[in-house]
């Protein structure tokens, strides 16, 4: 499930970006903007910002940095 919710939220930032640059770059050329380029943006940063927190939701038991390095050579 983890990676799962890793592939969605760097999908979903993916499609955020991408999309929020066609939005930027039409409105700077002077063109209109289409509804679905906003929508689809839109819903990237949504997906992207869901499954972050997921990500973080699952992972955060997860020992790291020199703590996990000084418990792992105590125990040996």
């Amino acid at each position: 499930m983890k990676k799962f919710c890793a592939i969605a939220c760097t999908l979903g930032f993916s499609a955020f970006w991408v999309f929020g640059g066609l939005a930027v770059i039409s409105l700077v050329q002077g063109h209109p903007v289409s509804a679905l380029v906003l929508v689809l943006c839109g819903l990237g940063l949504a997906v992207g910002i869901v499954m972050r927190r997921r990500v973080v939701q699952m992972t955060q038991d997860v020992p790291v940095g020199r703590r996990v390095a000084k418990q792992e050579t105590a125990a040996a």
